[in-house]
């Protein structure tokens, strides 16, 4: 198995109880397949916010929930439908998994999409397709023992149609799934970019006390401000980007490859700027942009990563 597999790179995933009983799983980087889960341990089960992308990555995730109870895991929630938060349902096999509508509708119409092409040096292992059990749309409780989880949607598009939050109002803990690119370049390409600044209003509106995104190390107390702020900003440069484009005419990879990310360099994935534009130019209505689909927008975003694929170590 060669050496950019699981761990021996960007080091195991980082487990930190961020509240009583309530723990985070942070993978390093947090780039492309290299996603967070969580996990809350009741008395007697757990329930696992996301599982995560390859065989390996998810066995390790489950070896990290046993070295800290021996509980199983009753319940999954899947945040959204996206591979990296949904590949491991197949092993949670004494759970119940819970996702909105939308997400179990997009799963079962595309099963385990084969990302060899893109991603070709990533070893997937045995993976096995496994939908969601029960699904809702606006919002729904858990309950673990006597600690609540509070599930709820956008009542929009954000990230994708159909991603879950999942509140924690006794502990203050909430997990956004990838809603939040904490350090990474948000993407929006199977969602809307209004949508998710929206959703950032309504993140920071719940008031939490932990924040734990689907992408990059958790964050707390002051931080919460300061990283909806640079994914807010990142986001409105993403708009501000397509205007121009539109107004000079330019399609979105030539207003990509015309643009300077100035401190949005720094990020990591900057080549969704590229797949971000063609949703930006969708939203600007007079625009006269029609949609060129996923492939195409895939494209331009190698396009703009001069033909390179995105960096991937899964």
């Amino acid at each position: 198995m060669s050496s950019n597999h699981l761990h021996e790179n960007l080091g195991p995933g980082l487990l930190e109880e961020v509240a009583p009983q309530v723990f985070s799983y942070v993978q390093p980087d947090g780039t492309w397949f290299i996603n967070n889960t969580g996990f809350i341990v009741g008395n007697s089960a757990v329930a696992s916010i996301d599982t995560t992308s390859t065989e390996l990555r998810n066995r390790a995730y489950m070896a990290a929930i046993a070295s800290v109870t021996p509980n199983p895991v009753t319940l999954l929630v899947n945040t959204h439908h996206h591979a990296d938060h949904t590949h491991g349902n197949y092993l949670f096999g004494e759970a119940t998994i819970i996702s909105h509508v939308a997400c179990r509708s997009v799963m079962m119409a595309t099963g385990i999409p084969d990302y060899r092409a893109a991603f070709p040096g990533v070893e997937w292992g045995d993976l096995r397709f496994r939908a969601p059990d029960v699904t809702f749309e606006g919002a729904t409780t858990l309950h673990l023992d006597d600690l609540v989880i509070e599930l709820f949607d956008l009542g929009h598009v954000a990230h994708t149609d159909g991603d879950v939050l999942a509140w924690l109002p006794d502990r203050g803990v909430l997990f956004t799934g990838d809603l939040i690119f904490h350090g990474g370049t948000p993407f929006a390409l199977f969602g809307s970019i209004q949508g998710t600044l929206d959703a950032l209003d309504t993140i920071e509106g719940q008031g939490a006390e932990v924040i734990v995104p689907g992408h990059g190390p958790a964050f707390r107390g002051q931080e919460i401000a300061e990283v909806l702020h640079a994914q807010r900003t990142y986001l409105h440069f993403v708009q501000e980007t397509a205007a121009v484009g539109v107004a000079s005419e330019r399609t979105p990879i030539e207003q990509a490859l015309a643009t300077d990310l100035g401190e949005f360099d720094q990020l990591t994935d900057t080549e969704r700027l590229a797949g971000n534009l063609h949703v930006a130019y969708r939203e600007i209505p007079q625009s006269g942009y029609e949609w060129v689909g996923f492939e195409n927008a895939i494209a331009d975003m190698i396009a703009f990563n001069g033909g390179a694929l995105p960096r991937c170590l899964a």
